[in-house]
């Protein structure tokens, strides 16, 4: 969706540029663990003590992360947007598309936390198809549409304080946890694009404190 195609909404006047770095990022180690998720963990590894735990790592660690995400979302990124779409129709629904399939994700959280709680009891393999299928279209539908509306009516000046509203939000233990998950398995060059939202002296506590310890727990 581009507001261009939205009645009232003028052409792009800013561009996405860098702040769209951790949202795409964060889509793609949702995307990444979903995968490991629906390879790992079936009825037989949950029976296993130690692949059981290794497992719950991992889910709480994406678990803990989505919440994050979509709250920071829901607080801080979609009333911002509204305020600058307050005529136009069409744009305000997608964001009450975002809110809605936001909503629809916490029961299928909930589900997955009982299949790994209970794996005997529960098909393991159903509850993780649906909630990969319902994330990844909802993932597929805010790279479609509401990312695009950031860069078209969110300015630089505005984006810096919803970085600066989200970073107050956040503890510290929570971004020693999450920079490390965002930039596993990916590309030198990527690690190094997704680290440049921080501040150079947190990209030095990243490599040599956050990373290290990160690594030595597996996780899956």
């Amino acid at each position: 969706m581009s507001v261009n195609g939205h009645p009232g909404m003028s052409a792009v006047r800013y561009s996405p540029g860098d702040r769209l770095i951790a949202m795409a990022a964060s889509h793609d180690a949702f995307r990444r663990d979903l995968q490991k998720m629906a390879a790992i963990a079936t009825s037989a590894n949950l029976r296993d003590p130690a692949r059981h735990e290794s497992i719950m790592r991992g889910w709480n660690i994406f678990k803990q992360q989505l919440h994050i995400h979509h709250r920071h979302e829901d607080n801080f990124l979609w009333p911002r947007m509204r305020q600058r779409v307050t005529n136009n129709v069409s744009a305000l629904s997608m964001l009450d598309e975002m809110e809605s399939e936001h909503g629809l994700i916490d029961p299928l959280l909930a589900a997955v936390d009982d299949g790994f709680g209970h794996p005997d009891r529960a098909d393991v393999a159903d509850v993780i198809d649906e909630l990969a299928t319902k994330l990844s279209a909802h993932l597929a539908h805010e790279e479609r549409d509401a990312m695009p509306l950031v860069g078209e009516v969110i300015s630089d000046r505005e984006w810096k304080r919803v970085v600066r509203d989200i970073r107050r939000a956040t503890k510290l233990s929570s971004a020693a946890q999450f920079m490390p998950w965002l930039t596993e398995g990916t590309s030198k060059q990527q690690a190094k694009t997704i680290a440049s939202i921080m501040p150079p002296p947190a990209r030095v506590v990243l490599r040599r404190i956050w990373q290290p310890r990160y690594e030595k727990i597996s996780h899956w």
